[in-house]
C-alpha cells in the first residue's frame, strides 16, 4: 500500500526533473547565435516561434503540462495543510479542473498556432 503523501511527494519530483531539462532546453534555443540570428527579438519572430511548434511541439506541451501539474499539485498541498480535512475534495476537484483547464489552453495554443506565410 501506498503512503498517504507519497504519490504527491512523487508527482513533485518527477515533474521538477523533467521541469529542470525542459526549461533547460527552452532557454538554450533561445540563444541568438544558435538560432541563426542577431538578437534575442529575433528568436521570437514568428517564422522562428512556428518552426518551433512544428519541430518540438510535442516538448512544449511535455514542458507545458509538467509545469502545470507542478505548480498546481503543490499548491493543493498547500492548500490541504492550511484547511481541515473536510476540503480535501473540492480542494483537489478545483486542482484537476485547473489543470485540465490550462491543459487544453497549451495543446490549443500549440496545434492551432497559424502559418505565419501561408
Amino acid at each position: 500500500m501506498v503512503k498517504k503523501g507519497t504519490v504527491q511527494a512523487i508527482v513533485q519530483y518527477i515533474t521538477a526533473i523533467l521541469l529542470i531539462f525542459l526549461l533547460t532546453w527552452h532557454l538554450v534555443i533561445r540563444v541568438p547565435w544558435l538560432r541563426g540570428v542577431e538578437t534575442f527579438k529575433d528568436t521570437l519572430s514568428p517564422n522562428l516561434v512556428y518552426h518551433e511548434i512544428n519541430a518540438y511541439g510535442v516538448l512544449l506541451l511535455v514542458f507545458a503540462y509538467a509545469a502545470l501539474l507542478h505548480g498546481f499539485n503543490g499548491l493543493r498541498g498547500i492548500l490541504l495543510e492550511w484547511t481541515s480535512g473536510k476540503y480535501k475534495n473540492l480542494i483537489t476537484i478545483v486542482i484537476v479542473i485547473l489543470i485540465v483547464v490550462f491543459g487544453a489552453l497549451a495543446t490549443y495554443t500549440v496545434i492551432g498556432t497559424p502559418n505565419p506565410n501561408p
